[in-house]
């Protein structure tokens, strides 16, 4: 059977639209707009009725799913995301064994094997040189960037693996101390009237847009930039371990 998982990305109660702004954002009640919105998912797994997991094995569409990872994009290229694409993306399809499921569970990121290849070379969707950083550092996971009115400049949220030895120009095998990969589940979805939202007013909600407290500009990962240290629990990820921590994730939520 096909089944779809729906995504959709807000800030707060609000749909996320690249043309619009956003108001009471973070610590100091911040207006703000947001320049780009897009994640990696993994490992999709559903649930049925007896607490088992069943892979949901990703239709290979050429564009947004390859092997087991999806691309969820949710800027069009409109308004202020002027440097992202004009096709978006609000789900992930993929086929599983006829049955009833009552639950979903994926992780935020890209698996280790596929987490450092060529971006020039890669099938899509892992060819997008906006979600790459670097052979050794790998993919963006997640990136959401957001420019508020009076800050010192933009605030970046680009989740990624940290740590990262190797290089695999040279046929070295790549390592990280730090993978921040996170791990969500949700034991009850009802998956034809419920919908998977990512919320970036909640990632950012202990966080103070307007200022930069040093390293770079919002959170881009580092274990010592003092942005980060709000932003990864609310990720459901521990910022010294780069461990999943669940119970602390606010940024997904079921509507």
């Amino acid at each position: 059977m096909t089944i779809d998982v729906p995504f959709a990305a807000k800030v707060g109660a609000e749909t996320f639209d690249c043309a619009q702004s956003y108001t009471g954002l973070g610590t100091t009640d911040a207006t703000a707009s947001i320049t780009d919105f897009r994640f990696y998912v993994y490992d999709v797994m559903l649930h049925d009725q007896n607490h088992n997991e069943v892979p949901l094995e990703l239709d290979q569409d050429g564009l947004w799913q390859y092997e087991n990872v999806a691309l969820l994009d949710f800027e069009d290229k409109t308004g202020a995301c002027a440097n992202g694409t004009t096709e978006t993306r609000t789900f992930v399809r993929g086929h599983a064994p006829e049955g009833t499921y009552v639950g979903v569970s994926f992780k935020l990121g890209v698996p280790d094997e596929l987490n450092h290849l060529d971006s020039a070379q890669a099938p899509s969707p892992l060819n997008l040189t906006a979600m790459f950083w670097a052979w050794t550092s790998g993919y963006k996971y997640l990136r959401v960037d957001s420019v508020a009115m009076g800050g010192a400049g933009p605030f970046n949220l680009h989740l990624g693996a940290t740590g990262c030895v190797g290089d695999p120009a040279m046929g070295e095998m790549v390592t990280c101390s730090n993978q921040n990969v996170a791990q969500i589940e949700f034991h009850s979805f009802d998956f034809a009237n419920e919908v998977i939202v990512a919320d970036y007013a909640a990632a950012i909600a202990d966080s103070d847009l307007l200022t930069d407290g040093g390293g770079a500009p919002g959170c881009m990962s580092g274990g010592t930039d003092p942005e980060c240290e709000p932003i990864f629990p609310n990720l459901g990820l521990d910022l010294e371990t780069g461990d999943p921590s669940p119970s602390t994730l606010s940024f997904f939520r079921i509507e």
